[in-house]
């Protein structure tokens, strides 16, 4: 048997119970968005209708218009959707911590969305139902080949606003990089999520073989029927507002349909700024 090195600072690692330091990532620059003027900001693009949003020295409003027409609510869902504002930042970033300051309308079946957004379909999310003002929701999602269709309600959760409503406004973070994704309210976690997987120790074999790592295996919060589903591409910022009005499933979820009658023909949200920040 021939002995193993151990190359790695393996005591610095159990004084720090194992945790590593996170390199920064090379794909990230430093981005500020205050909605303050009147047109978008430099680096953030509208990819929905042009009349659902407007920007002021109130921030940005993003509309959600009542549809044209006669609105029919059959099995739980309506058969009219509305066209709601969505935004874009023009740029991706791998791992950075993203704070979005906005609020949002408190109507059933509306939901205002502050998110994380992969070509490749990773999504870490910040939703706010307007059935449910005093919790906010999180998720991630990352698409595996295996996977029967989109994991919705595996990685989600539900916490509490720590004060006021979604009505107020709010500071909502998502902290991501290469171990875990911590989701922040007003500056307060709130709640994290790990990759939990952790490099123990360099090791090598033999004396001129390439050495190879030995890792620590932690409670990785992202498996799913043995396979992880932790976001691990480039993503943009993105913010919307939405109709989750249908299908039915979702209309549950949302604790809608809209009520059309009850509520405003134009329904907003109101986003003040948005900051990335690199690790």
């Amino acid at each position: 048997m021939f002995p193993v090195v151990f190359l790695s600072l393996l005591s610095g690692l159990l004084a720090h119970g194992l945790h590593l330091p996170v390199a920064r990532s090379p794909d990230c620059e430093s981005f500020y968005a205050a909605f303050s003027g009147s047109t978008l900001p430099k680096g953030m693009v509208a990819v929905g209708h042009g009349n659902t949003y407007e920007v002021s020295s109130g921030g940005l409003q993003m509309y959600l218009d009542r549809p044209e027409g006669e609105i029919r609510t059959k099995g739980g869902e309506n058969d009219k959707i509305a066209d709601g504002a969505t935004f874009n930042s023009t740029f991706s970033f791998m791992y950075g911590k993203v704070t979005y300051e906005l609020s949002a309308p408190t109507h059933p079946g509306v939901v205002t969305a502050a998110i994380l957004i992969a070509d490749e379909g990773d999504e870490m999310d910040v939703e706010l139902l307007g059935s449910d003002s005093s919790h906010f929701q999180s998720n991630i999602f990352a698409p595996r080949p295996h996977d029967d269709g989109p994991l919705y309600g595996v990685f989600s959760s539900v916490d509490s606003i720590p004060r006021g409503s979604t009505e107020d406004v709010h500071t909502y973070s998502i902290d991501w990089n290469a171990e875990r994704i911590i989701w922040s309210v007003d500056g307060e976690d709130i709640r994290t999520l790990k990759k939990g997987r952790l490099p123990l120790a360099l090791v090598a074999t033999r004396r001129y073989q390439p050495a190879h790592m030995i890792y620590f295996r932690g409670a990785d919060q992202t498996m799913y029927h043995g396979t992880q589903h932790f976001p691990s591409h480039p993503t943009r910022i993105q913010l919307g507002i939405w109709d989750a009005s249908s299908p039915a499933g979702t209309a549950a979820w949302a604790r809608g349909p809209i009520d059309w009658k009850t509520v405003p023909r134009r329904i907003g949200a109101t986003v003040k700024s948005v900051k990335l920040e690199c690790h």
